[in-house]
Parts: structure tokens; sequence; C-alpha cells
């Protein structure tokens, strides 16, 4: 599994710097690639790319304004020329997104040769995807905004070869029906299949923001606290805490503050400024911890499981 930038920008694209995408890639664990957000241009982003856009199952747009979502539109009608024809395809998303979509089809005229349903999100809203149960988290950005907690399912451990064969147990089908049970027997000797097993493989844990302002709040902390990796803007770069608290944005200072009280492996900063140069992102990130960067665009970031 990994997590891929398409787009890295905030509001006003720049030369180097799309409007927000990512792309988290399990195609080898769900043969699928699932969508955050669609920034304009996001169909020519994706050409630059190995990524199949009729393994897009499934988009989730963190809120509404239009660096988050004028490449949906685009995306949907190539995706139906592009080996999407019968694949259905959910989009998650705040009020309003099926009104704008249904909209700008009927104004276009234009029509799609899949299934589309599109579910209207709420505050905490509980989903169910593949092995993944996600989580909905409420934002403050002046519109309606979220974050999305992607926990996949725990894993048992490795079945312990080694001590099967110390008893006589050569591999072969056997083995699977051991792990699949709780005892199993040798001879007259019943034996705790949880005694062959391995350490569990803990799910990844991914939390991916819309804009907002900082959150400080300890149910919010708890909430993504153990992330394997934590995507979260930095609009502001440069000490402009009380501008970005104005503009419903996030400094990136205050952020890192902020998630000392937590655990988590990987902070990757996005929705950064056009107004930034080279220069000054090369001098923030310098200042980051070995656990923090900021992304550009096409960035990729592997997300391997973790034995607990």
């Amino acid at each position: 599994m990994k997590f891929t930038v398409l787009g890295s920008g905030a509001g006003l694209p720049s030369k180097d710097r799309n409007t927000q995408s990512f792309v988290i890639d399990c195609v080898l664990e769900y043969n699928e690639y699932i969508l955050i957000d669609a920034g304009e241009a996001l169909q020519h982003r994706i050409l630059h790319t190995h990524i199949k856009p009729s393994k897009i199952k499934n988009i989730f747009i963190t809120h509404l304004h239009g660096d988050h979502i004028f490449g949906l539109p685009g995306f949907l009608s190539s995706r139906a020329f592009q080996g999407g024809e019968g694949i259905p395809l959910k989009i998650y998303g705040p009020k309003g997104l099926a009104e704008w979509l249904q909209t700008t089809f009927r104004i276009s005229e234009s029509t799609l040769n899949y299934p589309l349903e599109i579910v209207e999100i709420t505050p905490h809203m509980n989903l169910r995807l593949n092995n993944f149960d996600v989580h909905v988290v409420p934002l403050s950005h002046g519109i309606e905004s979220y974050a999305f907690i992607f926990k996949e399912d725990d894993k048992i451990g490795e079945l312990q070869t080694d001590k099967l064969r110390e008893l006589g147990l050569k591999p072969g089908p056997v083995y699977g029906e051991i792990k699949s049970s709780d005892t199993f027997a040798v001879g007259d000797t019943v034996y705790n299949t949880s005694d062959f097993i391995g350490e569990t493989i803990r799910g990844r844990k991914i939390t991916v923001h819309g804009d907002t302002r900082l959150n400080s709040d300890d149910e919010y902390l708890k909430l993504i606290n153990g992330s394997d990796l934590i995507v979260h803007e930095a609009t502001f770069l440069k000490e402009e805490k009380e501008k970005a608290h104005d503009y419903f944005h996030s400094e990136i200072n205050q952020v890192l503050d902020v998630f000392t009280a937590i655990n988590y492996k990987m902070l990757m900063f996005v929705h950064i400024s056009s107004r930034y140069t080279d220069e000054d992102i090369k001098e923030v990130n310098a200042d980051l911890n070995n656990r923090a960067v900021i992304a550009y665009d096409y960035f990729e970031l592997p997300i391997p499981r973790n034995v607990q």
C-alpha cells in the first residue's frame, strides 16, 4: 500500500503544484485505488502515473470548494471511456455534492456507462470499505469540511511452521486448516492454534484532512492518535498563525506543536500556498524532523503493515 499525491497546492495552482488530489494505492491488497479530493485537471495528472481510472472505485471528497472538486466531472466522464464501463463507482462527500454533479451532467448533457452512487456524509459517520473502517471527522473551515480516518483491519499473524514441523506435521493443506481453527490434534494431544501463530499484524491507519483551522481538542487528537500517516494542510508556512486562523486554515508550526501530544509515524503537509517559493519550502523542510515532510506533486509514500 502507498499514498500518492497528485496535487499538493492550495486554492491557486502554480507551475509546480496542482490543486489537491490524493490516491491510496491498495491495488495489491484490494485491487483498487481510493481517490481523495479531485482538484482541477485531475484526469491530466493521472496520465503521468500508472493509475487506472477503472480501478478507482471509491472517491472521498473532503469539502466542496472548487480546488477540491473541479476535476471531478471531467474524471467521471473520462473514466467511462478508460475501462470503467459497467464498473460501479461510489462517491462520499458533503451535502450538496449530489446536486452539483447532477446539475453539471444535466446541463452538459453528459452520461456515464457505469453505476454511480453518491453518499452524502455527516459528522462522525462510520463507513465500511473493503477491509477498512472509515470514520468521518468534522473540521473547522467556514464551509462543511471533513477528515477521513481509514483504519484497516488487523490481520492474524503468520503460522509458525517450524513449530508444526517439530510436531511431525509436514507442509500441506493441513497448515491452512490449522490456521483457521482454534485447536488441532496430533495423535492424542490437542494443541491451541494460538500457540503456533505469530504476533498480530496491525492494520494501517491513514488520516487525511480537508482544509481546516488547527484543532487541539482532546477527542479529535484521540481519534487520529496512532496513525501511520497523517495528511494535514499547511497553507501557511511562516509563523502567520493569526492569519491562518482568520482564513480558516492552518500554520505548519502550530500543527507540529499540537501533534507532539499524539503518536504517529509520518506527518505529510499539503495544500501549500502558491506564494511560497521553492527556497521558502526548502528552508522550512530543512527544519522538519524525520517524521514530517512537505509533499510535492507525485510524491509517493509506502505504508507497510506493522507487527504489534
